[in-house]
């Protein structure tokens, strides 16, 4: 028989820092209803299919804010949740009625005849007067209603379907109480102290890995040097202040490293740099930290190599990256493969979408020669795509797991189980920079928006190194750091521009300056007058 063909599917999971520096609570509920809708059945569906081992990426960040969410934490929606509804003044019902139908409406609001019956009843679209009309037609039970059903939504559709408080409510429909609301915020908290224990446990068991990302999801080799940006785009217009901060890239990965050693009980062997961003000058970072391998897109081994198309000789093998005596090895993901799950099978039935990806597989499986064996990496997000899919993806991963399982031309691997197995045999010694998103760094600088964002970050770490050359380290220092760590996140640079929407946008704007402001005031500075002005569409 022909040796198999080794796949690695590498789940990343990633929200952003939410956590509001003036109120201490977070301002997105994205980590608590990914939580109860993602984090745990993508993991736990394995137990049926021992055969699938698998590597899940997760951010430091959003570790600790399970963590935190389990032990009590809240965010504005939950807050506006758990107000009585008798209670709501004109300003929180507003809010209900513009965020609490936040869900896919087609798989998370149109099942559910009441939840479907109250965004039928404020509007499918709101225009005008929209709002305080249909806060006219809205009752109390009404208003009620839609914060259970927005929290029941979210829920993984195997919870819903299993779990007796849940499956009680949606056969209920309507007429809901104020302690059945409280059920329902009990059992999030319940659902995502599950979450971190059970990668443990499939971790100890052997059947997944855990790889990391950076602390708070930076984009390392801007960290580094934002001149790399010319590098991978020549036309890039940069930031007037060039950052260069080598060593806060270094304690983002050591923060990450420590981070997964004190919730999942080991050291990390694998790392998905922040949106596959790379460069030569992480690879000792990442190294003398303990990282074994590193996995980013195709298209940057096909910069490095210099080839300008699919290579399928190239692409499905590892190799060992050499830069200045640092190794680490490199896997590089599948680009076709990995996106065609994140974004187009959720449109079609699950029968067709599973043939056709295992198909591809067998397409590579045969045309590799067979004198090695071939790894193909399938990396992608693996949260988000999943509520595009009917019932959460759960129809297509069952339908998708039960064939690999049956298939001797697949092996389904973690990257580690395939790196003991398989050595790189080729050695590279240098990396072309960039990100999975176009092989540069675009989406994150060279904007007026986001350029504006460096050079205001750029002037408060500056501050902060020179605050403490004249004072000293001290716990407000240290506090101020932490700061600088997150606000160096991707995720704000992300939405500034017009390269991407998000009705949130003006949220994370908020966010990555109050926390450049926080370590003004924590310091004791004067808070220079931009940085209290928004970023979005003010920068001309």
């Amino acid at each position: 028989m022909s040796r198999p063909l080794h796949v690695a599917f590498l789940w990343h999971m990633h929200q952003p820092f939410y956590k509001d520096v003036s109120t201490g609570e977070y301002a997105l509920p994205w980590v608590r209803l990914h939580g109860i809708k993602d984090y745990y059945d993508m993991v736990s569906i394995l137990d049926a299919y021992p055969s699938i081992h698998q590597t899940f990426n997760m951010v430091p960040s959003l570790m600790i804010q399970l963590d935190e969410y389990a032990k009590g934490a809240s965010d504005k929606y939950l807050a506006y949740t758990m107000i009585p509804a008798k209670e709501l003044s004109y300003g929180q019902k507003t809010f209900l009625l513009q965020e609490f139908f936040s869900a896919n409406w087609d798989n998370m609001i149109k099942p559910f005849p009441r939840y479907r019956e109250l965004i039928e009843k404020r509007g499918i679209t709101l225009s005008g007067d929209g709002i305080s009309t249909a806060i006219k037609r809205f009752s109390t039970q009404d208003f009620l209603d839609l914060q259970v059903w927005f929290n029941i939504a979210w829920f993984d559709p195997q919870f819903q379907g299993r779990d007796s408080l849940l499956v009680n409510l949606i056969q209920k429909q309507r007429n809901f109480t104020e302690e059945e609301k409280q059920k329902v915020i009990d059992k999030q908290r319940e659902v995502i102290s599950l979450i971190l224990p059970e990668y443990k446990r499939m971790q100890d068991k052997g059947q997944i890995e855990v790889s990391v990302t950076p602390y708070y999801h930076p984009i390392l080799p801007l960290l580094c040097n934002t001149e790399l940006a010319k590098q991978s785009d020549h036309g890039v217009t940069l930031p007037d202040r060039r950052f260069s901060a080598p060593d806060d890239a270094r304690m983002q990965i050591k923060k990450a490293v420590d981070c997964y050693q004190h919730y999942l009980g080991s050291s990390p062997r694998g790392m998905w740099p922040s949106e596959g961003s790379v460069c030569n000058d992480i690879i000792p970072l990442v190294a003398d930290n303990g990282i074994n391998w590193l996995a980013t897109d195709e298209w940057i081994l096909y910069h490095t190599l210099g080839v300008d198309r699919y290579s399928a000789h190239l692409l499905y093998k590892p190799y060992n990256l050499n830069i200045d005596g640092k190794q680490v090895s490199m896997v590089f993901r599948d680009r076709t493969l990995s996106d065609t799950i994140g974004f187009t099978y959720g449109k079609w039935n699950t029968y067709d979408a599973v043939s056709d990806f295992i198909t591809r597989l067998h397409h590579i499986h045969d045309m590799l020669p067979k004198k090695r064996n071939h790894l193909v990496c399938i990396a992608m997000d693996g949260e988000n795509a999943w509520e595009y899919y009917s019932k959460n993806g759960w129809e297509f991963l069952e339908y998708l797991y039960t064939c690999l399982s049956g298939d001797e031309r697949i092996r389904c691997v973690t990257i580690s189980e395939y790196l003991k197995e398989n050595p790189p045999q080729e050695t590279l010694t240098e990396i072309h920079p960039g990100s999975w998103i176009d092989s540069n760094f675009r989406i994150w600088i060279g904007g007026k928006e986001e350029n504006r964002a460096w050079d205001y970050l750029f002037e408060a770490r500056e501050a902060l190194v020179n605050f403490e050359k004249k004072h000293g380290q001290s716990d407000k220092t240290r506090t101020a750091w932490e700061y600088i760590y997150i606000a160096e996140g991707s995720d704000w640079f992300w939405w500034y521009g017009d390269k991407h929407y998000s009705p949130n946008a003006d949220i994370f704007d908020s966010l990555f300056r109050g926390y450049l402001e926080g370590i003004y005031n924590i310091l004791g500075l004067k808070v220079p007058e931009g940085i209290k002005k928004p970023i979005r569409g003010q920068v001309v």
